[in-house]
C-alpha cells in the first residue's frame, strides 16, 4: 500500500528531530501529490491525517490506506508516485528529498533501519489485506479497521473517542464494500453494545474483547 507504520514512540520523535525540511503546513483537502507526478519526495507525518487513492479506469476508486502520524508517504515508488494522496485534516508534514536521502540517513542512523523494517511490513499488510478482502465478512472488516484506528490513536481501551477524519464511502472504498454496507453494519455494532457512534466523526468503544474477537475472525455476528 506505501503508507509505512512507524508505531514506535522513538519512530514519531525522529519526525520532530530530523535536519530535513520540518513543518510544511498542509490544509486540509490539499493534494500532496497526484499520481504520476515525479517521485522526487517522500513524506513524514508529523501531524493530521491522510488519504491515498487509486482511482481505475473505468471510474472505480480504491483508497490504498491512510496515514497517521508517523507513517511515511511517498517511499518506494519508483520513478512516479503510484497513487494520490490529499489531507482530509489539516497536517504537517517532514519533506525530505529522494536526492538527499543519504545525507538524511547520515544526519538520522536511525532512518535507513527504519525504512528496511518498514519494507518488511508493507509484505505484511498486503498479506493482511488480501486476506481481509477474500475471507472475512464485512462486518469483520469494519471491525478490524475501527481496532486498527484505536491502535493507530493510542486509544485502544473502552469509552474512549476515537476519531473518524474519514467518510463512510473512504472506509467502503478502503475496505471494498458498499457505503451502505458499512453504515448498516457499523450500526449493527452500535446495536450489539460493542460500539457506539455520538456522531459521524468519531466512535467509541464499548466493548474492546468483543470487537477485537470481530476482527480475529473469532465471534461470528449476523
Amino acid at each position: 500500500m506505501y503508507v509505512f507504520p512507524l508505531t514506535a514512540p522513538e519512530g514519531r520523535n525522529a519526525v520532530r528531530s530530523a535536519s530535513c525540511e520540518v513543518g510544511r503546513v498542509i490544509g486540509a483537502t490539499t493534494i500532496l501529490f497526484h499520481e504520476g507526478d515525479d517521485a522526487d519526495s517522500f513524506y513524514e507525518v508529523v501531524s493530521g491525517v491522510f488519504r491515498a487513492t487509486k482511482v481505475f479506469s473505468d471510474g472505480r476508486r480504491q483508497v490504498v490506506a491512510f496515514a497517521y502520524p508517523g507513517d511515511i508517504i511517498g517511499f518506494g515508488h519508483g520513478d512516479t508516485y503510484r497513487f494520490d494522496c490529499d489531507a482530509l485534516t489539516p497536517a504537517r508534514v517532514q519533506v525530505t528529498a529522494r536526492g538527499e536521502l543519504k545525507d538524511a540517513m547520515r544526519a538520522r542512523p536511525e532512518l535507513g533501519e527504519k525504512l528496511i523494517n518498514l519494507a518488511a511490513a508493507e509484505v505484511a499488510s498486503m498479506h493482511d489485506l488480501s486476506v481481509l478482502l477474500c475471507r472475512k465478512s464485512a462486518v469483520e472488516r469494519i471491525a478490524g479497521f475501527l481496532v486498527s484506528l484505536a491502535v493507530r490513536t493510542g486509544k485502544k481501551a473502552n469509552d474512549q473517542r476515537v476519531c473518524l477524519p474519514m467518510c463512510r464511502a473512504d472506509i467502503a472504498d478502503h475496505l471494498g464494500l458498499t457505503i451502505e454496507t458499512v453504515s448498516r453494519n457499523m450500526t449493527k455494532l452500535k446495536t450489539r453494545g460493542i460500539i457506539d457512534l455520538p456522531d459521524r466523526g468519531c466512535f467509541v468503544i464499548r466493548d474492546l474483547p468483543r470487537l477485537q474477537n470481530l476482527a480475529e475472525c473469532e465471534t461470528p455476528v449476523h
